[in-house]
């Protein structure tokens, strides 16, 4: 998008969520994201969230029309590098924070899974202490790390049944809301439209996730580089 296109108040889209211009500047906007629990938090200035700044690199990634990304995502659901990497998310969030680990080598682009509670790999797949190096091994992140826990619900639910969020709400207010949530949808036969939207939501963090780490996705790349150079089961 051209900065002109930006307009305080309305709304346009990256391939990591909604988002809200709320201030224009001479070569820079400011906007929130709408991510939020609470729609509150969008009422402002002053926000209650943080305003992030966007350059004129980053206005080339904007759009005011959603579907613009598509083909983006089809080429990540496609993507068997991003596959492997989503593979050991799913496998790091399918129990609570921390007993399920994942260790991604830059170098090699191996993946090293840890359980606590049961046996994941043979011996040769477990990565040796001494072998640890925090500038080449990177922990796989949790869901909540990539925005992807409650706020992904909600703005499933804002997008698809508005109707519906203070029920959602209370869902969330109790213990094991997932699997009400899930009987919920599978009521409103959107089950399957959910798990549509969450994999496609995760491809598109994890994604930026390997941006920021420098992990280098495409065909025929290498996993990682210095800053120097130019691997499911749902519950």
């Amino acid at each position: 998008m051209k900065k002109s296109e930006f307009k305080i108040g309305e709304d346009f889209y990256i391939e990591v969520g909604k988002w809200r211009c709320t201030d224009i500047g001479t070569r820079t906007i400011a906007a929130i994201q709408l991510n939020q629990d609470n729609p509150q938090n969008y009422n402002g200035p002053p926000y209650s969230i943080v305003e992030y700044v966007f350059d004129e690199y980053d206005l080339d990634g904007c759009s005011l029309d959603e579907t613009e990304f598509e083909d983006n995502i089809e080429e990540l659901i496609k993507n068997k590098k991003l596959g492997e990497i989503q593979d050991a998310f799913i496998f790091v969030n399918v129990t609570s924070y921390g007993e399920n680990t994942a260790l991604f080598d830059k170098k090699t682009g191996k993946i090293y899974l840890h359980s606590d509670y049961c046996d994941t790999d043979e011996e040769e797949d477990q990565l040796a202490d001494e072998d640890y190096d925090a500038e080449i091994h990177i922990e796989i992140p949790n869901k909540n790390d990539l925005d992807l826990g409650q706020n992904l619900v909600f703005e499933f639910v804002e997008k698809f049944r508005p109707e519906d969020e203070k029920k959602i709400g209370q869902i969330f207010s109790k213990r094991g809301a997932y699997s009400r949530y899930k009987d919920y949808l599978a009521s409103k036969d959107l089950l399957d439209k959910w798990y549509d939207f969450e994999n496609k939501k995760e491809l598109i963090a994890l994604s930026e996730w390997c941006k920021e780490n420098e992990i280098d996705i495409t065909v025929g790349g290498a996993y990682g580089r210095d800053r120097n150079e130019t691997k499911r089961n749902r519950g």
